[in-house]
């Protein structure tokens, strides 16, 4: 089995996008529309990366690396923002 991916984002387009790409290049692509259901889909599965926006309801991708980075299961898991976002202090907090 490949190595699995969540990718998180609000934008249906974008998911579809991500999920395409990664599983043409043999990746297990898991797909949530916010931090809620990321962890929800993760729900006891592990991953070998997370990919995720800033901005989407619910719980926006800071708060879901917070979230990740709270769970020992999590803490080394690497973590991508992939966003659109241009305001320097949002890009900060994604550091």
């Amino acid at each position: 089995m490949g190595k699995r991916i969540l990718a998180v984002d609000d934008s249906k387009t974008m998911r579809d996008m991500v999920s395409f790409t990664l599983k043409g290049a043999g990746y297990d692509v898991l797909l949530a529309d916010d931090g809620v259901n990321a962890l929800n889909e993760l729900n006891g599965q592990m991953v070998d990366l997370v990919i995720t926006d800033i901005n989407m309801p619910n719980m926006n991708g800071i708060e879901l690396v917070s979230k990740l980075r709270e769970d020992p299961k999590f803490r080394a898991t690497p973590i991508l923002i992939l966003t659109t976002e241009s305001d320097d202090d949002m890009k900060n907090k994604g550091r």
